[in-house]
């Protein structure tokens, strides 16, 4: 099963879109376990769904929301 996944970063400064990826199930799996930490993190990187590369301090991080967005691809879609 396939997924295609987006993270997103939601803080005072805007909110940033990550490039989509398709992924198994279990690379997702590894994701969401990842994001889990995200707060704990000494900063955080995103390349951005257009190409931009943002780079993200550890006091900014700990303003901000991390959202993982997944859908389910069709067999078809792949």
């Amino acid at each position: 099963m396939m997924f295609e996944v987006q993270v997103i970063i939601k803080n005072d400064f805007g909110e940033f879109k990550g490039r989509k990826a398709n992924v198994n199930e279990e690379q997702l799996g590894k994701i969401i376990e990842s994001s889990k930490s995200f707060y704990k993190s000494s900063g955080f990187e995103l390349t951005c769904e257009d190409g931009t590369f943002v780079v993200l301090a550890p006091e900014i991080v700990k303003r901000s929301m991390l959202i993982v967005l997944s859908k389910k691809i069709k067999n078809d879609d792949v």
